[in-house]
C-alpha cells in the first residue's frame, strides 16, 4: 500500500497534520465502499450474471463497454468501530457522465462540505469553518470524463487474485430486484477487507455496499437514485461567500526527492534512522506545506528485493496544543518508552521524541504491532559529521 500524502484541505489550521493524514488514510479505505456505489456493471442479462462464477463476473465487468452514466443520488454512509457507530454521513451526488463534471455534498452532525469538479478545477468548501480550497483538475490522476466504473477497474483486476467472488443470488432492496455479490479475502490479515454489493441488474449500479476491515465496518446505501437528470448551469458551481479566501492547494504543497543532508537541514536536527542494514534506504521524499500549516515532512522508504517494506515519516512537532483524541481504529501503545498510538488497519505506529513526530508504516501484513515496535526500538540518530 502506498502512503497517502495529505493535503491541507479541511481546516488544518487547528488540526495536527499527522492526525489529518491518518484520518485521510482511514477515509480513503472507507471511501472504497462509497466509490463502489456507482455505475459499475453492464452488458449482460440478469440471468446470465446469476449463472456466472466470480471470475467470470469480474471478466465481464472489466471487458464491458458502457457509456458513462449521468445521475443524481442521495445516500447514507455509516461507520462502526468495535461495534460502536462512530460516524453517520449524508451524501448527495450529481454526476454528468457526458462531461465528467461531478458535485458532492456531505453532511455530518450539521457540518456541510461541498466538492465540485467542473472539468477544469476542483473546489472544496467547508461551510462551518469557512475554509475553501481549489486545485487544477489535471493535478489528480483521473481523467475528467472517468466514471466510478473506470476508476475501479484496476481495483477489480486486483481483486481477482486477493478475493473470492461469490454470487449470492437475487434479493429485494427498497422494493427493487437486486443481485447480491460477496467478496471475501483469500487470506485473512490486518488490512484484509470483506465486501458485499447489491447491484441493480437493470442499470448495473451498486445501490448498497458493505465493507468490514479489522475491528471496523462501513455501510453505504443509495436511495433514491435518479438517472439522466436535468442539470442547470448552477449545478456544478459552489456558492462561496465573497469574504472567504479560496486557497490554491497547488501553491500550498510541494513534493520533492531530497538527500539526507537536505532532510536534516529542513528539520533543523538529525533524526532517527534505520541503521540495522536489514533494509536498503531507497529514497527520501519531502513534502513542503505552505500557509497557516507551514512545515516540512520527510519520509524515508526502506526496501527489500526492490519492494518497499516500511516507511518512516518525521516532522517537527507543532508548537501549539493539538487534539490528542484517538480516532476510530487507533489505540494507545508504548513506543520507545513513551506514549504512542497504533492503527491496525494501516499498520502504523506514531510517537513523539526530542521535538519530532515520528510515524512508521508497514507495507505488508508481516508488520504486526510487535514488529513495528521492535523496529522502532532499533532506530538510531547519528550526528551529521558536517556539523
Amino acid at each position: 500500500m502506498e502512503r497517502w500524502q495529505h493535503a491541507d484541505c479541511l481546516n488544518m489550521e487547528n488540526v495536527n497534520a499527522e492526525r489529518v493524514d491518518k484520518m485521510m488514510k482511514k477515509g480513503w479505505m472507507m471511501l472504497g465502499t462509497a466509490m463502489l456505489a456507482g455505475a459499475l456493471l453492464g452488458g449482460c442479462a440478469e440471468k446470465d450474471m446469476l449463472a456466472m462464477s466470480g471470475d467470470e463476473m469480474i471478466e465481464k465487468v472489466v471487458s464491458a463497454e458502457t457509456e458513462p452514466a449521468s445521475y443524481y443520488a442521495e445516500g447514507v454512509m455509516k461507520i462502526w468501530a468495535d461495534d460502536k457507530l462512530t460516524n453517520t454521513m449524508q451524501i448527495k451526488e450529481w454526476v454528468d457522465g457526458e462531461t465528467g463534471r461531478k458535485r458532492t455534498e456531505t453532511s455530518e452532525n450539521g457540518n456541510v462540505s461541498y466538492a465540485v469538479n467542473d472539468g477544469k478545477k476542483i473546489i472544496i468548501y467547508e461551510k462551518e469553518t469557512g475554509a475553501a480550497y481549489s486545485m487544477d483538475a489535471s493535478s489528480v490522476s483521473q481523467q475528467p470524463n472517468q466514471t466510478q466504473k473506470q476508476i475501479l477497474l484496476d481495483q477489480l483486476e486486483r481483486l481477482r487474485t486477493t478475493h473470492d467472488v461469490n454470487m449470492m443470488g437475487q434479493e429485494k432492496l427498497h422494493g427493487q430486484d437486486v443481485i447480491h455479490i460477496e467478496l471475501t479475502p483469500k487470506e485473512e490479515g490486518a488490512f484484509s477487507i470483506s465486501s458485499e454489493y447489491w447491484v441493480d441488474p437493470k442499470t448495473w449500479m451498486i445501490v448498497k455496499a458493505n465493507s468490514a476491515y479489522g475491528d471496523g465496518k462501513s455501510e453505504m446505501v443509495y436511495d433514491p437514485i435518479q438517472y439522466d437528470p436535468e442539470f442547470t448551469n448552477d449545478t456544478f458551481v459552489i456558492d462561496i461567500p465573497k469574504e472567504v479566501d479560496v486557497k490554491d492547494l497547488n501553491d500550498m504543497m510541494q513534493n520533492s526527492e531530497v538527500t539526507l543532508e537536505e532532510a536534516e537541514k529542513a528539520l533543523e536536527q538529525p533524526f532517527l534512522q534505520d541503521m540495522s542494514g536489514e533494509f536498503e534506504l531507497s529514497r527520501i521524499e519531502m513534502s513542503t506545506s505552505r500557509g497557516e500549516l507551514s512545515r516540512d515532512e520527510v519520509t524515508l522508504y526502506y526496501v527489500s528485493n526492490d519492494k518497499v517494506e516500511v516507511s518512516l515519516t518525521v516532522f517537527k512537532m507543532p508548537e501549539e496544543n493539538v487534539d490528542d483524541t484517538l480516532i476510530p481504529d487507533e489505540a494507545e501503545i508504548k513506543v520507545r518508552n513513551t506514549e504512542g498510538s497504533y492503527m491496525k488497519s494501516i499498520r502504523n505506529i506514531s510517537w513523539s521524541e526530542n521535538g519530532l513526530r515520528y510515524s512508521i508504516m508497514g507495507e505488508n501484513e508481516g508488520w504486526t504491532k510487535a514488529k513495528l515496535q521492535a523496529w522502532a526500538e532499533e532506530l538510531m540518530t547519528l550526528p551529521n559529521p558536517s556539523r
